[in-house]
């Protein structure tokens, strides 16, 4: 079967290549020449997903996969077309789909009669059926006659794409029927795990942000609750972790907000209108309001900011993975810099260039000494770190380090619900 994939970044790249090794002919497809001349190297773009490079090194040499600028001659040859093109919010925080209606726009006058269009991502409610059919139809094909369109979340974690697209039941949803039971069958194929096929894209949709939701939701629960244990000075570690002794309690770790593709984005989908979203508006209100709140802790232990020397390590919105959307070490430098702190950053994922479009100042190496230092994404190579002589207080920004050894250090600990280390 030939497969076109439109767009080839942190997901859509991953599931190409996996297609691929699975027998299929597909075609990458990216308007980036520079991108598309990388992978046809056998060059990985992604160095950080587990995997990926020794995949795509293997089906280019077999000629099962390979990447173009040429996206609708890509689709033209192709009976399966996968939209893997990344949604996120425009500045009023509604969803921002001007690149997925391009690739839809570019792509249906290519289509060939009776080609299945699956969008694999994250969308609003009803935007499949009610804004991207009508693109996709304007060149003369009718949905359910000469073109079959599903819907199908990504259900994927960065670091371990190909891992996860056999790890979890892959949800379908059709606009038409036809194109629902099509998915179906190619997913079944393709990856060979299990298939849930709802009854229609909306329901897909929707399952989909009722997982976002979920965590940002469970996320700010446990933010609160990290706020109560602050007042009363007890460590939310202990407390949620008899919490979840219980069965049916599963409330996740506290920390200075959520960044990335999807947690902060996808409960804004349900924002948008289409539903009451109360919840979600909260849920998004307290863990926006983490970065401020952990830096004002950190200015009461100090006794001010104003010319104090601060670190933020690991600058990615998570860690082990260079990918910097939505993260909240850029929170942490608005809100220290607001109180007169001087902020250096670090991380060694990015480059000196990746650290400055941050806007930070990159922090000198060695490592000098700091008045404070914030750990913000626990990258695997800062479990060497000497805490002690890096500052005498490190703030663990998403209760991610061992408390013991920091303190053994000779460094006081801050934690996210968690009382600080007294003065020696």
């Amino acid at each position: 079967m030939n497969v076109a994939v439109v767009g080839i970044g942190r997901i859509g790249l991953p599931l190409a290549v996996t297609i691929a090794s699975r027998g299929h002919r597909v075609t990458g497809c990216d308007i980036d020449a520079a991108h598309v001349q990388r992978i046809n190297l056998a060059k990985n773009p992604l160095p950080d997903e587990a995997g990926l490079g020794e995949l795509l090194a293997r089906v280019i040499a077999d000629g099962t996969f390979r990447a173009t600028t040429d996206t609708r001659g890509a689709v033209a040859s192709a009976q399966v077309i996968l939209f893997a093109v990344r949604v996120d919010i425009d500045p009023e925080g509604r969803a921002d789909l001007s690149h997925l209606l391009a690739a839809a726009e570019t792509v249906a006058g290519a289509l060939q009669p009776g080609a299945l269009c699956i969008f694999d991502t994250t969308l609003p409610v009803g935007t499949t059926r009610r804004v991207l059919v009508p693109r996709l139809e304007a060149a003369g094909r009718r949905l359910g006659h000469d073109l079959h369109v599903a819907f199908s979340p990504e259900r994927l974690l960065m670091g371990r794409v190909i891992e996860d697209l056999t790890k979890y039941p892959k949800i379908v949803g059709g606009v038409d029927p036809r194109g629902g039971e099509l998915a179906a069958d190619f997913y079944r194929q393709t990856f060979g795990g299990e298939v849930i096929l709802l009854s229609s894209a909306e329901a897909a949709e929707l399952s989909k942000l009722a997982e976002g939701a979920y965590r940002d939701l469970n996320i700010a629960l446990a933010n609160e609750l990290a706020m109560v244990a602050d007042v009363h000075g007890l460590d939310i570690e202990e407390v949620i972790r008899a919490a979840n002794s219980q069965p049916y309690s599963h409330i996740h770790v506290p920390g200075t907000g959520v960044g990335g593709h999807c947690i902060p984005v996808y409960p804004r989908f349900l924002m948008q209108g289409e539903g009451p979203s109360a919840l979600s508006a909260l849920g998004r209100a307290v863990n926006d309001a983490m970065p401020g709140y952990v830096v004002r802790r950190l200015a009461a232990l100090l006794g001010g900011l104003e010319g104090r020397r601060v670190l933020v390590l690991g600058l990615t919105f998570r860690p082990n993975v260079a990918v910097t959307f939505h993260t909240n070490a850029l929170d942490l430098k608005r809100e220290l810099e607001a109180l007169g702190a001087a902020v250096h950053g670090h991380d060694p994922l990015l480059s000196p260039e990746g650290i400055a479009s941050l806007g930070f100042e990159r922090a000198p190496e060695p490592l000098p000494r700091y008045d404070a230092a914030i750990v913000h994404s626990y990258h695997a190579s800062y479990a060497g770190l000497e805490w002690g002589r890096l500052a005498p207080i490190i703030v663990d920004a998403r209760n991610a380090l061992d408390r013991s050894a920091v303190e053994a250090a000779g460094a006081r600990y801050l934690g996210v619900g968690r009382p600080p280390t007294p003065w020696l």
